[in-house]
């Protein structure tokens, strides 16, 4: 029953992230965010001068971006609109990126830095207290359509707000080790990484949302990696990179002392009143 079970999970399992041409692609069944909820999301492109790819951030502090990794392209123009939610968003060229490596290889997680501070707020990181409890419900948000069609197909209607949505998240061991023997290379890139799951029959991020936040009471714990089925929502699992995993190294990257004064900040400031007993 294990194997039967683990057979269909990796027929569905190609694992889909960000491309070109998933302009459409959002989250599914959301609804538009509160004006002071999300101003700490960072929409991201990339240009190779034909094309461009798009993914969100969540800016942790006056400097730092955390996003999906796979949004980075090698030899592309990237570009940060930072203070796109509620509107009236900045451009700024992005440089210096950091991707998490170990052994294995890369993984999907990774800094940005802005060329300049910005005075916009910016959403607290867990501390070790808030890591040892795992919580069954994030919000996240993206850009991109709103409405799932016919047999769960995704839409293609393009809003010009941001999107949010309260998704259901889980740990999901087996699937890990399912990809391990995916003939997809995606999958398995996938496979030794930090990451947990969510599975709804109403919501669901898809590609385009790769790089967004997962956050409960101000606190991100996600970030938004990729989607077990492109066309079709709320069909397979998606997967959220696991921020408390990879909290050493980000507190090596943006530094430990300055993580403390971070948090703090963050937190006091508040999310439109959203963020009690964080």
């Amino acid at each position: 029953m294990g194997d039967m079970k683990c057979l269909l999970l990796l027929l569905c399992a190609g694992v889909t992230v960000s491309t070109a041409v998933d302009l459409q692609k959002r989250i599914i069944n959301g609804s538009p965010c509160g004006n002071e909820e999300r101003r700490y999301h960072v929409k991201l492109i990339a240009s190779n001068g034909k094309k461009d790819f798009f993914c969100g951030g969540s800016l942790i502090s006056e400097s730092y971006v955390l996003t999906a990794a796979h949004c980075w392209k090698q030899g592309w123009n990237m570009t940060a609109l930072v203070g796109v939610h509620p509107g009236q968003p900045e451009g700024v060229t992005i440089t210096e990126y950091h991707i998490y490596n170990d052994t294995n290889g890369n993984h999907d997680i990774m800094l940005l830095k802005l060329p300049q501070p910005t005075q916009i707020p910016y959403v607290a990181l867990p501390n070790e207290n808030k890591c040892s409890k795992f919580h069954k419900i994030l919000r996240t948000a993206g850009h991109g359509a709103t409405i799932m069609g016919p047999d769960h197909k995704r839409g293609i209607d393009r809003p010009k707000e941001l999107h949010c949505a309260d998704i259901p998240v889980f740990q999901c061991p087996d699937y890990k080790k399912c990809l391990q023997s995916s003939p997809y290379r995606t999958a398995q890139y996938y496979s030794y990484q930090h990451f947990f799951c969510s599975q709804s029959n109403t919501v669901d991020i898809s590609p385009g949302d790769s790089g967004g936040g997962a956050v409960q009471n101000c606190r991100i714990y996600g970030v938004n990696a990729f989607v077990a089925n492109g066309t079709h929502a709320c069909v397979n699992k998606s997967g959220y990179m696991d921020v408390c995993k990879y909290m050493p190294w980000i507190k090596e990257k943006v530094g430990l002392g300055f993580f403390n004064k971070v948090s703090n900040k963050a937190l006091s400031r508040g999310e439109g009143g959203k963020c009690l007993n964080p």
